[in-house]
């Protein structure tokens, strides 16, 4: 069973402030409408949100609510820039139009899912989360301070030490808040944040949002029905359903608003699921109650609650803005960017550690390309030196070819896109960089990938009994790594587009005719269509083929023949035979590594579009259309 530490809400209210100081931050927006394409509506486009109004302050905590499908995680991902395609209305910050590049620095988005770094301990996690969102302009033992603050406040501190696959879900959670509180941003947006805990964690996470957002926070989240005991720890709620707001104001106030539209709360219901049941079982009443809300512009707020903002918190605020206005802070200052390039050093170190810690992936990596290697080798043992067996080297190489295809294709395909899921919360929020990722996570596996490249290499050159010769030894180990990382960035590809699911099916459709053409014409290439040449120069494996080829068989001397007579003693024959007689491995090397740089960087292209809701709409819009098309 869990155990629940209790929340520091003795601590002052000064916490979280040691960084810098941070305006408070109001947000508002006017006829908010939100559409995606459709290619079943009449119109070509379905609204989610339909002009709804809303203003959500700093100081207070903020439950958007509603039944599901309402549109609820819709107006968080847009208030929080993580939507802005098909998006028309306004959206005003600090009584100013909201300018993307200055309101992602100060906001934080904590997704439904609990994910965070494996194979890190929360003391680990925090410290690669403080280096990378406060600079080098922050000193270590401040930044250790600073997340000595945060965890207190948390609770987190019985766990400190414990890696992240071993907390609780109610751990997780309060470590995925805590990783991005360490900035200390004014924003905080957060979608579901209590899906999956029991009541005893839900409660402790409703208390730990209400005494952030008491830290002159603006916390915003979405819930789908809270329990009666903690609806009350709301400053303000916003109901959705159906794209439109029927609610906006205290919890106190509920009761009296539906009393108002003739639908009095019953004593056996919480007002939270007495209007969630109104909207669901009378949709009718959708309209009538957001026509008497004007659709959000009205705030249901309490006497009480005006007086108070009125007067502790509205002075509290005055007084924050007026300190700001003075030191002339602007919204660039509220954070600490580090250069590409020393956000490289990190995520570098910070994936050394995890792959150190990961013992099972390499020890399956291991024995995967020992036991392929000696099975590879087993199979043409001692054939490299026999001129009745040329041709059974030929098909050594093409096992060499599809050894590195399958394996570092189907990889990245399966792994990449459960590190994006990763990588998306960490991106939005502006920990770093798309670029120093990318070359993180491509640089990251290249000492392990060559080490067990070479392994595989070794095992079936010899045990093939090719010629001990250093420069056809070197090329051909050179031509069988490239193939190794180019079939790698093509599986990044692959696995930056579709989930692994789709990935793992597009991708054996992919290499079944890469594999096809690179043996097209092998024994007739003389003969081969012009128009083929050019489909056969698309397979990168055609020249991996080629050059492995060449480097073992070109300008050989005869091969020992056993029997009467071998057709292919000279494998000079063999390559003017297959068309290569008059090819350069390092030819083939050089267009092998222009395919390497070709997928890797439409890789990072797909990887940099995949994260903008754009072509998601659209990628969707036209696979809908190309069905019903065939209807």
């Amino acid at each position: 069973m869990e155990t629940q530490e209790p929340l520091r809400c003795n601590m002052p209210l000064q916490q979280l402030n040691r960084i810098a100081k941070r305006p408070p931050v109001d947000i508002e927006f006017q006829d908010l409408t939100y559409s995606v394409r459709d290619s079943y509506a009449g119109t070509g486009w379905r609204q989610l949100l339909k002009s709804i109004n809303g203003k959500f302050r700093s100081g207070e905590l903020t439950a958007i609510m509603g039944p599901s499908g309402a549109g609820k995680s819709t107006l968080l991902n847009i208030l929080a820039g993580y939507v802005t395609a098909g998006v028309k209305g306004r959206i005003i910050v600090n009584d100013r139009p909201r300018v993307m590049k200055e309101f992602n620095k100060m906001s934080a988005y904590i997704m439904q899912e609990d994910i965070v770094q494996p194979r890190l301990t929360v003391k680990e996690a925090m410290m690669f989360a403080a280096s990378l969102k406060l600079g080098t302009e922050i000193g270590q033992s401040k930044k250790a301070a600073v997340i000595q603050e945060v965890i207190q406040l948390l609770g987190l501190e019985s766990c400190f030490e414990t890696r992240s696959e071993f907390l609780s879900g109610g751990q997780r959670k309060r470590l995925s808040v805590a990783l991005e509180l360490v900035n200390n941003p004014p924003v905080i947006f957060l979608d579901e944040p209590t899906t999956g805990l029991d009541n005893g964690a839900i409660k402790q996470c409703i208390k730990l949002l209400q005494k952030i957002s008491r830290l002159n926070r603006t916390v915003i989240c979405t819930i789908h029905q809270p329990p009666a005991s903690l609806f009350k720890n709301f400053d303000q709620v916003y109901v959705v359903a159906k794209g439109y707001c029927v609610y906006n104001g205290s919890p106190a106030s509920l009761v009296p608003f539906l009393s108002k539209a003739h639908f009095p709360c019953p004593s056996t219901y919480t007002p939270a699921d007495y209007i969630i049941e109104i909207v669901h079982s009378h949709p009718e009443m959708i309209y009538t109650l957001s026509a008497l809300i004007q659709n959000g512009k009205t705030n249901m707020l309490t006497q009480r609650c005006d007086e108070q903002s009125s007067s502790t918190m509205g002075k509290d605020i005055f007084e924050i803005r007026k300190d700001t206005d003075q030191t002339g802070q602007t919204e660039h200052d509220i954070i600490f960017p580090l250069s590409v390039w020393s956000q490289l050093v990190i995520l570098l170190s910070r994936t050394y550690l995890q792959t150190r810690r990961n013992h099972s992936v390499l020890i399956i990596q291991f024995f995967h390309h020992l036991a392929s290697g000696i099975l590879v080798g087993s199979i043409f043992f001692g054939l490299g030196s026999d001129g009745s067996q040329t041709l059974s080297i030929f098909k050594y190489i093409i096992s060499v070819n599809v050894f590195f295809m399958y394996t570092y294709v189907m990889v990245p395909v399966l792994v990449f896109p459960l590190e994006l899921q990763l990588m998306k919360r960490e991106y939005f929020n502006k920990w770093y960089s798309l670029k120093a990722y990318y070359f993180c996570f491509t640089l990251a596996s290249l000492p392990l990938m060559i080490c067990y490249s070479l392994m595989f290499l070794i095992i079936v050159y010899v045990l093939s009994n090719q010629p001990l010769d250093l420069e056809r030894f070197t090329w051909f180990s050179i031509i069988g790594v490239s193939l190794g990382l180019t079939s790698q960035g093509l599986g990044y590809l692959i696995g930056s587009v579709f989930s692994i699911t789709s990935g793992s099916v597009v991708g054996s459709s992919v290499l079944a005719p890469l594999l096809a053409l690179a043996c097209y014409g092998m024994g007739y290439r003389a003969s081969v269509e012009p128009f083929m040449k050019v489909i056969i120069s698309f397979s990168y494996l055609r020249f991996g083929v080629v050059g492995l080829s060449v480097a073992l068989f070109g300008k050989r001397e005869p091969l020992e023949c056993g029997e009467l007579y071998c057709h292919y003693r000279n494998p000079e024959m063999l390559l003017r035979d297959m068309g290569m007689q008059d090819e350069d491995y390092k030819v083939q090397f050089y267009i092998i590594l222009g395919y390497l740089l070709l997928f890797r960087i439409l890789a990072y292209c797909t990887l940099k579009y995949r994260l903008t809701s754009e072509l998601s709409n659209k990628i969707v819009y036209f696979a809908a259309k190309v069905v019903r098309q065939k209807e």
